[in-house]
């Protein structure tokens, strides 16, 4: 038996490669058929069977062992790889946002010294503008008096002209009063100088 199964699992012919394959899986199913093919018939059997039992179990253990075994690491290493990828993907996730939460606190603290700038540059602008548009103001309020005061004086002239001219026409006009060439005269004179 033992030949057999060295012949079967050792055989190197390209012919029986196929049948290699097939006896290797069939034979551990037919090592315990031929380990307890004894010649004790039903009425021998003095002691328990417990020997046999075990020596079975303990052979389908093996077969179940040799079949599964392989299909079961495979499936529990490729859990385990999947489970460590995915924690993985969760710490490199966990960092990035762990980073963007530094970046924002960073923004944050960088836009709040920002404002505080800016509000002071605005208090400076606000107080430049201001100034600047007083003293625009008192410019135009002042050149506004300037104009006043000069209309005012050329209205006066204007009017004190047109009363003259109103007083001589109505002295002209009637001859009231006797004025000679010479008066006229020392009154242009007069009013020239």
């Amino acid at each position: 038996m033992y030949r057999l199964i060295k012949m079967v699992f050792y055989q190197k012919s390209k012919i029986y490669k196929g049948v290699h394959l097939k006896l290797k899986y069939f034979i551990p199913l037919l090592l315990p058929v031929v380990l307890f093919a004894s010649g004790v018939s039903e009425g021998e059997h003095e002691g328990t069977d417990i020997v046999p039992r075990v020596i079975n179990f303990a052979i389908f253990a093996a077969i179940v062992y040799y079949f599964v075994a392989k299909p079961v690491k495979a499936f529990f290493t490729a859990r385990t790889s999947e489970i460590a990828d995915k924690l993985s993907a969760i710490q490199d996730k966990l960092k990035e946002s762990k980073a963007a939460k530094e970046e924002a606190l960073q923004g944050v603290k960088e836009a709040d010294e920002n404002s505080v700038d800016i509000i002071e540059t605005a208090k400076k602008e606000a107080e430049l503008l201001s100034d600047k548009v007083v003293k625009n103001l008192e410019r135009d309020v002042e050149n506004l008096h300037k104009s006043h005061a000069e209309r005012v004086s050329v209205e006066e002239k204007k009017m004190t002209r047109e009363v003259v001219n109103e007083v001589i026409q109505d002295m002209f006009d009637s001859k009231k009063v006797k004025l000679k060439n010479e008066d006229f005269l020392n009154i242009i004179k007069k009013k020239v100088a």
